[in-house]
């Protein structure tokens, strides 16, 4: 990807990969449309976090997307209640996506290559 065309969002999501939570949003993004309430139970019961998302954190994160045009967002009152805000991958989102997942990749391969070379040291002692 090309750091001149690259969005402003993408070194946000650089200085936070570890904390997982952008990553875990855009996946679950990609593969349907959802509303913020549910997004917090995904993210909770995913595994990713090792505490239990806060539901503050999370729209603060998905109106940030929004306003970096990783997501688009509208609200749906056709159902009955209160309208409900309903979020979906942006073509800049699925980017966006494909990066975290470059950066998770590099990550995972240095993390074993660390414990690789651990485990010959421990044999050789």
């Amino acid at each position: 990807m090309k750091e001149e065309t690259q969005n402003p969002a993408f070194a946000y999501i650089a200085g936070r990969i570890d904390k997982m939570l952008v990553p875990a949003l855009l996946n679950f993004l990609a593969h349907k449309p959802a509303h913020g309430y549910e997004l917090i139970q995904k993210i909770n019961e995913s595994g990713f976090s090792e505490i239990e998302a806060d539901p503050a954190t999370i729209y603060r994160n998905l109106r940030r997307m929004e306003d970096d045009g990783l997501v688009l967002s509208q609200w749906e009152t056709a159902h009955t209640g209160p309208a409900r805000r309903s979020y979906q991958l942006s073509p800049e989102g699925q980017q966006a996506l494909e990066y975290c997942v470059q950066l998770i990749t590099e990550k995972v391969i240095k993390m074993q290559s660390f414990l690789d070379q651990y485990q010959r040291e421990v044999k050789e002692r």
